[in-house]
This record gives C-alpha cells, sequence and structure tokens, in this order.
C-alpha cells in the first residue's frame, strides 16, 4: 500500500498523501526494528530503538522537503485521487490494524505495531478530510498543513524515541 500511496502522491501534488506513505513505510521499518529488539538484548535492543527512531525523523524530514517543495510551487493537488487512495490506505490500515489486535496488550514491540497502525488509520483519514477541503476550497493550504503536520509527529516522535533507545542504553541492566 505505501507503493501505491506513495507513487500516487507525485502526480497527485499531495503533501498528505506522500506522509501517509511514508507512515506505511515507517510500520514496515517498526516491524523489523521490534521483531529486532524483541529477540535482541542489551546494546543490540537499545541500537534498534534508536535506528528506529532515526529512520522516523529521516522520513519525517522529507516529508517537511516536499511540504516547502509543494508550498513554492503552488500547484493544487487532485482532491479525487487524495480521497479515493485515502479510503483504499484506510481500508487496509483496518485489515492490519484487526490482524495486530490481539497483540496489543504486549509489552514486546509488537504492541507498539498495533498503536502504530492505529495512527496510521487515523492518517488516512486525515488525507480524506484533506482531499475534502482542498475540493471545497481549491487551494493547496488544507494538504499542506495536513502533511506538515504529520511531518512533525514524524519528527518529534523519531527524536522521543531515539532519546528513549539511547536514555535506556544508559542505564545498568
Amino acid at each position: 500500500m505505501a507503493c501505491i500511496e506513495g507513487l500516487t502522491s507525485i502526480p497527485a501534488g499531495s503533501t498528505a498523501m506522500l506522509a501517509n506513505a511514508l507512515i506505511f513505510l515507517q510500520l514496515s521499518i517498526n516491524a523489523t526494528f521490534a521483531l529486532r529488539s524483541s529477540f535482541g538484548i542489551g546494546a543490540r535492543k537499545h541500537r534498534a530503538i534508536q535506528l528506529q527512531g532515526a529512520a522516523m525523523m529521516l522520513l519525517g524530514g522529507l516529508v517537511c522537503a516536499a511540504v516547502i517543495r509543494w508550498s513554492m510551487m503552488g500547484s493544487i493537488p487532485h482532491p479525487s485521487i487524495m480521497i479515493s487512495v485515502g479510503a483504499l490506505a484506510f481500508v487496509a490500515s483496518l485489515g492490519s490494524w484487526a490482524i495486530m489486535l490481539r497483540h496489543s496488550s504486549t509489552p514486546t514491540g509488537l504492541g507498539t505495531l498495533w498503536r502504530a497502525g492505529r495512527s496510521d488509520a487515523v492518517s488516512n483519514v486525515a488525507v480524506i478530510a484533506a482531499g475534502g477541503a482542498v475540493a471545497l476550497t481549491s487551494s493547496n493550504i488544507p494538504d499542506l498543513v495536513i502533511g506538515g503536520g504529520m511531518a512533525a509527529l514524524f519528527v518529534l516522535s523519531g527524536w522521543r524515541i531515539a532519546l528513549t533507545g539511547r536514555l535506556e542504553a544508559g542505564r545498568p541492566g
């Protein structure tokens, strides 16, 4: 789904769709690091957490760059593409979320993935709302606001995750 949404975000001219596609990509990265940290101990586990945070910050930075670029271009995204792809991504998120539901209370990284999947479903709704707002206003502002907000959350969340991994690495045993 990340590939579909990522590839359609460029011709659609939507930063919100791009951010949402990168959230899907981040979920895959999170799954890899969650599995790695679940089987790791000590430094390996903390390093995986730090890398997860760094990946989130990098992806957030890419979306920030897209927001700046598309705001300078001034082009209006295609709301019909935003709404239809956002709805398809929402259905995919609900399917993934349902699969992970049984792990929602586990203390391992799988519980974190469940919460991330829930956030992804919310971001899909934000893309749909941005598409509707773009259609109503004939402006790129709603898309830039949603995309910029998602990028900011990426960077801040990545920072917190990386910091948590670093702080836990400094604690004795």
